[in-house]
């Protein structure tokens, strides 16, 4: 009898630290995202800016980045059946013509991403028929 609550309590005492380790497995998913892009190819890219165009995404999967002219925020959405960007926030500068193509692809690929990966400090966002890569960056956008 003794044997069988020793066994009991373990259990108990086991079962809230399954949830912890199940939850920072979770976390440490979401990391692999977390930190500062730069945007390096992908969609056919027009103009020439002063600024590279990227985005950093902060622990809690906020997401702030520039297009090229434009500065924009949000939060990326990363469940199983879906992920995409949320990207309520968006500044409206005057912009060159070129750099509004631009930033509409980078916003249009953003906005109906289908897939994001991280592949050896590369982030790319597929939207289906377009792209972008993003590699790791050193320096604040």
């Amino acid at each position: 009898m003794m044997k069988k609550n020793k066994f009991c309590i373990l259990a108990m005492l086991a079962l809230p630290l399954t949830g912890c380790f199940s939850n920072q497995h979770l976390l440490s998913e979401s990391d692999q995202y977390v930190g500062e892009w730069v945007l390096e190819g992908g969609i056919s890219i027009p103009g020439i800016t002063k600024r590279q165009p990227g985005m950093i995404i902060e622990e809690d999967l906020g997401v702030a980045g520039f297009t090229g002219c434009n500065l924009f925020k949000g939060k990326v959405n990363l469940d199983d059946s879906a992920v995409n960007f949320t990207l309520p926030i968006m500044t409206h500068k005057m912009c060159l013509p070129e750099i509004v193509e631009q930033e509409q692809n980078i916003m249009n690929v953003l906005r109906h991403a289908t897939n994001i990966e991280v592949v050896n400090e590369t982030l790319v966002v597929d939207s289906g028929d377009r792209f972008l890569i993003f590699e790791k960056a050193n320096k604040h956008i």
